[in-house]
């Protein structure tokens, strides 16, 4: 058990050494990998139901989508930094969620038609979004998706990082009656690390 913890412990320091890297690599690689596969599937599908539309096409759809999402996700880490995941299921919180994922889902639509404009002016041709009353509440559909599997995906890591570290706090002043335990900070406490 001892050599156990121990491991975990060396475990922990190495990844505390590199998180700066790996905590934005995972959104990268993961964006990497959706909009790789999304773009051939697209592709496929459009292909087997008959429609001509060039790859490229349908690569800046995909690629121009999912690069702002990745730009997004500092947005949903402060969203839950100010709102925490643990209170989201409050009513105020989740009220306040589901209208920052409105704004979210505004400013994602926003910069992807800009970026689809941009691409498709390069190649000499011109993009079209449709009609924006149409367009809106299907994107945003996909959008709230988006917007709390990040903040999931976030509430998550933070949870097992507190898990694979420890995490001791003092106890505060009760909100009602007196304290039942000293509140003053003590000479010594326990500290319970993975179960040990």
């Amino acid at each position: 058990a001892e050599t156990m913890a121990a491991s975990s412990t060396d475990l922990l320091q190495r990844y505390q050494r590199w998180r700066r890297v790996a905590e934005p690599g995972f959104w990268i690689l993961l964006t990497l990998m959706q909009a790789s596969v999304n773009s051939w599937l697209a592709w496929i599908d459009l292909q087997r139901s008959g429609v001509g539309t060039a790859f490229w096409k349908v690569a800046v759809w995909e690629w121009s989508s999912n690069l702002v999402l990745l730009a997004l996700v500092p947005v949903v880490i402060l969203a839950e930094q100010f709102r925490p995941l643990h209170l989201v299921f409050q009513r105020q919180n989740l009220r306040w969620h589901l209208a920052a994922s409105v704004v979210y889902s505004l400013v994602h639509v926003a910069a992807m038609v800009a970026l689809r404009k941009l691409a498709y002016w390069s190649q000499g041709s011109d993009y079209d979004f449709g009609a924006w009353w149409r367009e809106l509440p299907y994107e945003y559909l996909k959008d709230v998706r988006a917007y709390f599997l990040v903040l999931l995906t976030v509430g998550f890591y933070r949870l097992l990082l507190m898990r694979w570290q420890g995490e001791a706090t003092l106890l505060g002043e009760p909100d009602e009656g007196p304290a039942v335990e000293p509140v003053q900070q003590p000479e010594r406490f326990l500290v319970r690390k993975l179960g040990k």
